[in-house]
Formats: structure tokens, sequence, C-alpha cells
């Protein structure tokens, strides 16, 4: 079986000469191959797809396991796509799973005999990097259109497991959030249904309107004015109501939308497959999807949706070309900041006051990098957890550290995974008071290699926080100069620091710990 070099973070597998590439969706309805050409600067060139139906979602969402006979036709599958890679010559690759194989219990076993069977290693990816993934593609397919020119715009996707929803302003995601409203799952909670067609629709429709009530809550869905659909039920939804614009977009007047679901949700499946010429599978998704859609298009303004042709795939192309692009990652960090101020707006934080722990926190990265030896993502992680350290007021002043740890754990931030989240949380909850313990369960929780980092960027955030400790943004800049057994913390400031002294000496117990030398603070000038 010939070598392939599953994708690195750090490498620019676009750079250079032409290189044969494949991504592999592994979701709850179906598993899809693309194989493409990248060359430098250019856009992938496709050359081969392909896709195999396997319903991974109905054994999880109904038994919370995959069965032995869906993981042997989803091996069969894997094994052909395995030999058209072999064949084209694929040196690079990135396979992920989503819902249906993140949500079984035998998740490790069905992994394990994917790699054995076809050597192929499996990424399970969570929802944040989903939406993140999904939103490269939409921002490659829309660029020039007006849902990302500015205009608060709705894109949602509805997978078999669950629903991706983000509030997009200024073009760039502000909410974010995935939800239990994948069309196989809604199916599968109603068990073995023996009513009819439409009492079926009738409750589908009842438990949608519930969870849409829900996604309200968290997302100011009122405010879009765009709508962007994406999965194959909107695809198939706008081929029969609307003209294919310009680079594969359509778009669909919002009152042809709602009259085409009025029209299929009083058919049942066998209908769906005789009247349009769907697969058996095709047909039982769709009106679970569109109800949704259509839930979620009645909350706001929009007068059409959007359906770009974008997916998964076409988004983890882009990111195997963009990898280690320095424009790409820092798109990719002004849309996680502005995830995490609409976080902190929802829980009235002191924006001025964040963002100036924020701006000396990276400063303080950037002057100890030698030190840390951390990289550029852990100086966004060290931001975020600066924006939100005191999101926990909201809940309590006493012990308002521990509400924020709580918080941030049960929240989502576009682009940060659960991992990253529970990482953030830990160095927000530091920010203050007492240094990591073995019993503070949260931060155990962690590996040792984000304990460890844990540790240094909390350092950096109470140094930060303590470099603004009345809220008057004081410290203008910085700078970190080394002695024999101390650090010099320079500050280039205006007033009276005396709060500023007594924080800095009280919160650098754990930069102490940490780095190993004691921390005096400075004004620009001063003589140490």
């Amino acid at each position: 079986m010939p070598n392939l070099t599953r994708s690195n973070p750090d490498a620019d597998v676009g750079a250079g000469p032409a290189r044969i590439v494949a991504v592999v969706d592994v979701g709850a309805t179906a598993v899809r191959l693309v194989i493409a050409e990248l060359c430098d600067k250019e856009p992938p060139r496709l050359l081969e797809e392909a896709s195999r139906a396997v319903l991974l979602g109905k054994d999880t969402f109904a038994s919370g396991r995959i069965g032995a006979e869906t993981i042997e036709s989803t091996l069969r599958a894997l094994d052909g796509f395995r030999r058209m890679m072999d064949a084209y010559g694929v040196s690079v690759y990135r396979a992920v799973a989503t819902s249906a194989v993140r949500e079984a219990a035998n998740a490790d076993t069905f992994l394990d005999r994917v790699r054995v069977r076809t050597g192929l290693d499996i990424e399970v990816i969570d929802g944040s990097e989903e939406s993140r993934l999904t939103f490269l593609a939409v921002q490659a397919q829309l660029r020039g259109h007006p849902a990302l020119a500015g205009i608060p715009t709705l894109l949602v996707e509805v997978g078999g497991g669950s629903a991706d929803v983000t509030l997009i302003e200024g073009g760039r995601p502000k909410y974010s959030g995935v939800f239990a409203l994948g069309s196989i799952r809604m199916r599968q909670s109603l068990g073995p249904w023996h009513g009819g067609h439409d009492q079926r629709v009738r409750l589908l429709a009842r438990h949608v309107s519930n969870l849409v009530a829900d996604i309200r809550r968290d997302v100011p869905l009122k405010t879009a004015q765009y709508v962007v659909a994406l999965g194959h039920d909107m695809r198939f939804v706008a081929s029969q109501v609307a003209d294919l614009e310009p680079e594969g977009t359509r778009e669909i007047p919002r009152e042809a939308f709602l009259a085409f679901v009025e029209r299929v949700e009083g058919l049942d499946d066998d209908q769906l497959v005789e009247r349009f010429r769907l697969t058996q599978a095709d047909a039982e998704t769709l009106v679970p999807a569109l109800l949704v859609y259509r839930n979620l298009l009645m909350e706001t303004s929009a007068a059409a949706l959007v359906v770009p042709d974008a997916s998964l795939r076409a988004g983890l192309l882009i990111d195997l070309v963009g990898q280690s692009a320095e424009s790409t990652f820092e798109e990719f960090s002004r849309q996680v900041l502005a995830s995490a101020e609409a976080l902190g707006e929802k829980y009235r934080y002191d924006a001025k006051h964040a963002r100036h722990v924020a701006h000396l926190a990276g400063r303080l990265f950037d002057e100890l990098q030698a030190e840390h030896g951390l990289r550029r993502r852990d100086r966004l992680l060290l931001e975020v957890a600066a924006l939100l350290h005191d999101i926990g007021v909201f809940v309590g002043l006493r012990a308002h550290h521990k509400h924020t740890q709580y918080l941030l754990a049960a929240s989502e931030i576009f682009g940060l995974s659960g991992d990253d989240v529970a990482l953030v949380s830990n160095v927000a909850r530091y920010h203050r008071r007492g240094l990591p313990q073995k019993s503070h369960l949260p931060y155990m929780a962690l590996d040792r290699e984000d304990r460890v980092r844990t540790n240094k960027l909390g350092a950096l955030l109470r140094v930060a926080n303590a470099l603004d400790a009345e809220h008057l943004q004081k410290v203008r800049d910085l700078r970190v100069r080394q002695e024999t057994d101390r650090w010099l913390l320079e500050v280039d400031a205006a007033g009276d620091l005396t709060m500023e002294r007594m924080a800095t000496t009280a919160r650098a117990d754990l930069f102490v710990d940490v780095f190993g030398r004691t921390l005096v603070l400075i004004a620009s000038g001063s003589a140490p």
C-alpha cells in the first residue's frame, strides 16, 4: 500500500510544483471524496468526485453506536476511495468525520478499523471546525456578493446530525452554534413511527419550532437580511425553483421557497422518490431539513435564500491550499476575536478593559517569545481568554473567575475547537486568585501539554490584567528586559501607577513559578 501523508497544519501544501491532494468527508448520510490538483497561487483544479450513501447517522442517533453492517459498508467505500487516491498519485490528504462518528460510543473502534483496513487516518472534528471550514467555502464562492459585504447574513447548513447556524456581520462570523436539528437525528427521535405522514410532519414541525426558539435566544436572527443556505437538500430545492447564477450560485425568492416547502411536506417518502426521482436516503432527509430552513428563514427579514455550490469538502481543499499563509491566519484570527467579542457583549463585559488587557497580554507574549516557546495560535487563545476573563461578573462579582470558567466551558466560539475552548476557559479562570491545583477538576481534565500551556498563558494574563487594575488603560505599551535574576517590566504609561504596581506584585506569583524569575514593574525612563 503506497504511503500517504496526512495534512500537517504547519505545512504549506499549496506551494511549489503541482501536487495531487484529496479530502474525505465521513458524514451522517454518506462518505464523500474529492481529488484535486493544487498549483501555487491558483485555485484547486477538480480531478475527481465520488460519493457513497452510508447511513452512519441512522445507527448513531438511534442506538448510540455504529452497527457492524454499517461499519463494513463504510470500510468498502473508503477502501475504494483509497484505491482511487493511489491511482491519481495523491500525496497529501485530509479525512474528517462529523457528528455521526463523533457521537458514537464505538468511535475509537470504528476509526481503528478504518486505519487498519485502508491506511486512512480519519480526524473527528467538532462543530466549530465544521463551521470554520464551511465558512471558508462560502467566502470563496460568494466573494463580492452583498451577503458578505457587511449586511447581516444568516448562514445555515442542515446536515444529518446537526444544523450549523452562523450570523455573519461585517463579512465575519459573529454568532455561531451547532444545534441538534439534523434531518436524520430528528427522524430517529420519533423511533419506529406507526402514525400517518401528516402527523409525523406536525411532530417534526413542533420539535423544530421549539429548538429554533432556543437558537433565537443565542443568535439575533431578526437582524439577518440574507439567508445563505447550504447542503444537498437546499441544492435540490434550488435546482427545482431557481435559475443558476454565475459561479454556481442560485437565489430562491422567499415566497417561492415557502410555496415549495408547503407543496412537498404533504408528500411521503415514496411519493418524493416517484415525483422527483430522489434516492430513498435523500427522500428521507428532505422534509425534516426543509422544516428547519423554513423556520429559520421566517425568523429573519431576508427576501431570498442564497444557495451557493459550497460544501465542507470545498472548505477542506481551501484550507489545504492556504494552511500556512499569514494573511489566512490573520483573517481567521479576526473571525475568532469577533465571535469572542460577541460572547463578551452577551455577558455585558467591560469592552475597553477587555480589549486593553488583550493588547497587553499579546505584547507580553511577543516580548517573552523565546522564554515560552509557544505558537501564534496560542497567542490567539491568550487574546480570547483576555477578552473574556471577566464575563463571570455577569453571574456575580464574588468568585467571578470561577463563573468565567464555567460560562466559557459551556460556550461556542467560532473557529475554536472544544479543546481550544477548554484551554481558554482555564486560562481565563486563573486571571486572579488561586493558582492551578491538582484539586481543580477542569484543569486536571486537560492533558499534560495543555496544562503547561495553561500555566504559561495564565501567567501572562495575570500580569496583563494587573497592568489595567483600575480599568483606566493607563499603561499604553510595555517591554521586558532580562537581568540576572529578574525581569524588568518597563511600561509606557500616564498617571499614577500605584495600583498597577501593587496588583502586578500580587499577581506575578504564577509568572515566577512558570518562568523562574521575579518581575519588577518600572515606568519608562526611570531607573530600575
